[in-house]
């Protein structure tokens, strides 16, 4: 078969077809191939007989359509085969993954957009770039122990890595819990990697039997985001832990300490309701607790040695079964007396259940428990007390009288003298009337006016004899209204005639209209006797040509009390006198008995007064008592 004979074939069999192209390609080799088998072959076309030529162009045209429809096959072989390139490329390229090939040394023969995304250069600007270039200078000795190990095993391979691209913008992510976890917007860590990527690799033989690696990358900065925050979380939980765990111990250790506060305070309080309980029931007072209905609630033990009731005899009562009045009385102003009575003591009269009556000290407390209020009244049996204060002031008069007895005798000279003069004047009077009733032609006129001077005279000792009957009898306490000035003018003239002795100027600065008072008159009358004797005294020591002066005063106090003052020019009280002056049986007179002041202070108080004296030495002293005005006689 010669040259010209296989181009007509070729061109009748395949040109035109399908894969026509393919063989045009490869008809020069072919047309080579099958010379080389006709000139191996020993047939020779040329001496065949026709019906040879016949039978081998039969089996031309069997080839022929072998050929034809092995290359329909192929055509559809090409076809089928192209599509799965297309395919793959468009898989390849359009892969979120990226991939990249790598000769053994590592440099990039082929890669995907995905990759060149990644890498952040184009697909041409990869190849032939080594890609341990884009590895992050830190990651870079892992990346040649990666690659090692990889060509070592021919195994698959997994390498984390940094990718080092600083011109790149930071890649931001799509997961705001990560964000707002981070509070960080950016994804690049502080040491300048943007993008973070998980290689996977594989070494493969290409049809030219040479190793190559195929190269997976993927963008892990999500998930490395993730890992780090999840880190950023545990650390903040773990600190948060830690924190509330110290919280914990402590408010353990506090509440520990409060189990034990309130242990050792429920202890005391048992304690303390022990021992109120014992005070409550071994009281000698009474202790008597009410509501705001005066219903009594609870009693002591003390209550039936003041009132004869066992407690539980009371528990239901109303108290005014062991008072006259209720403690609870209305005022003027219409609102509870127990009220402006909280924390004073008072005196009232109890009964006892035999009925008698009871003198008591009354003082009432308030509290409120669970916004109920309640009253205790609390009562003290003072029947010893008001006996021994009757034995007390029985004794105060018995002294008062013998002080009086003591003035008197003091007194007697000035008071003799003082009768003295009335008694002489009625003498004369009364020669005087025997001698014109003698004369021949008596003047009756005269005689009546001399009669009645006479009988003046006569009332005037009558009255000193009886004002000194009045002070020095012994006589029980009794009170009323007095005047005030009235008093001071009555003591004082039993001491005139002693002023007069001793040259005395006495002066009255006495305040009109003062309040009464309810008083002792004999024993108030006794104080300023005591007081002015006491000035007229120590006026005595001073010079004979020294104006010797004593000042009495009244007036009004602010507390609306009765202030009476005897002033004197003397010499004054010393500081040593001044602590003793008041005090029983201390003198500075040669023959006193030291009773005179202590008395009148005794008076003084017993009139719920003070008695109290300045004094100045060289300047004299003054000698001042205050009485009350309020008060006044309550009928019991």
């Amino acid at each position: 078969m010669n040259k010209s004979l296989i181009r007509d074939l070729n061109a009748k069999n395949v040109n035109g077809g399908p894969a026509g192209s393919f063989l045009s390609q490869h008809s020069e080799a072919i047309l080579k191939q099958a010379e080389s088998m006709l000139r191996h072959s020993k047939a020779d076309i040329a001496k065949m007989s026709t019906e040879d030529i016949q039978k081998l162009l039969f089996e031309f045209q069997v080839q022929q359509i072998e050929l034809k429809m092995q290359n329909e096959e192929l055509n559809r072989a090409h076809l089928e085969l192209t599509a799965s390139r297309d395919n793959y490329a468009l898989l390849y390229d359009l892969s979120p993954v990226g991939y990249l090939t790598l000769n053994e040394t590592g440099i990039i023969q082929k890669a995907n957009i995905a990759a060149s995304t990644l890498l952040g250069h184009t697909k041409q600007e990869l190849i032939n770039k080594r890609f341990g270039e884009f590895v992050h200078p830190s990651d870079q000795d892992n990346y040649y122990l990666f690659l090692r190990s990889l060509l070592t095993l021919n195994t698959g391979q997994t390498f984390n890595t940094g990718i080092n691209d600083s011109s790149r913008s930071p890649t931001q992510s799509k997961c705001q819990y990560f964000q707002l976890c981070t509070n960080s917007p950016q994804s690049q860590d502080k040491n300048g990697i943007s993008t973070y990527v998980e290689c996977y690799a594989r070494v493969v033989c290409n049809d030219k039997n040479s190793l190559q690696i195929c190269l997976a990358i993927n963008n892990i900065n999500e998930c490395k985001q993730a890992q780090d925050t999840i880190a950023r979380l545990n650390e903040q939980l773990e600190e948060t832990i830690r924190k509330q765990t110290n919280q914990l111990i402590a408010s353990n250790l506090s509440l520990m300490k409060k189990v034990e506060e309130l242990r050792r305070s429920r202890h005391q309080l048992v304690e303390r309701e022990a021992k109120l309980n014992s005070i409550f029931n071994a009281s000698v007072e009474g202790i008597i607790t009410v509501n705001t209905s005066d219903i009594i609630v609870s009693a002591n033990a003390a209550v039936e040695t003041i009132f004869g009731y066992k407690p539980q005899e009371l528990v239901g009562y109303n108290i005014s079964k062991l008072m006259r009045s209720s403690p609870k009385e209305t005022n003027h102003c219409c609102l509870p007396s127990t009220f402006e009575s909280v924390g004073q003591i008072r005196e009232i009269e109890g009964i006892h259940k035999n009925g008698s009556i009871v003198p008591l000290d009354l003082s009432i407390a308030e509290f409120s428990i669970d916004n109920a209020h309640y009253f205790t009244n609390i009562v003290r049996d003072v029947s010893l007390r008001k006996y021994r204060e009757q034995q007390d002031k029985e004794h105060l008069d018995e002294l008062a009288h013998v002080t009086r007895l003591g003035l008197m005798g003091e007194m007697a000279s000035g008071i003799a003298h003082e009768v003295n003069q009335p008694l002489s004047a009625i003498s004369s009077y009364a020669q005087a009337s025997l001698n014109l009733i003698n004369a021949e032609n008596p003047d009756l006129a005269k005689l009546i006016e001399i009669l009645h001077k006479t009988q003046q005279q006569a009332l005037r000792a009558g009255q000193i004899i009886h004002r000194m009957r009045e002070f020095v009898k012994s006589h029980s306490k009794h009170r009323s209204t007095a005047d005030v000035n009235c008093l001071i003018h009555e003591a004082v003239s039993l001491c005139t005639d002693e002023l007069k002795q001793n040259g005395i100027k006495l002066i009255f600065e006495l305040k009109n209209n003062l309040p009464p008072i309810y008083v002792d008159h004999v024993q108030i009358e006794q104080v300023i006797i005591n007081l002015i004797r006491n000035s007229i005294e120590a006026l005595q020591n001073l010079p004979a040509k020294q104006q010797r002066q004593l000042t009495i005063h009244s007036r009004l106090t602010l507390n609306d009390g009765i202030q009476i003052r005897v002033k004197d020019n003397g010499p004054g009280i010393d500081e040593e006198q001044r602590q003793k002056i008041l005090t029983p049986f201390y003198t500075t007179k040669t023959n006193g008995m030291g009773m005179g002041l202590s008395i009148s202070r005794s008076l003084v108080e017993a009139h719920e007064g003070t008695l109290n004296f300045d004094s100045e030495p060289g300047k004299g002293a003054t000698f001042y008592f205050t009485l009350p005005t309020r008060n006044q006689p309550n009928g019991r």
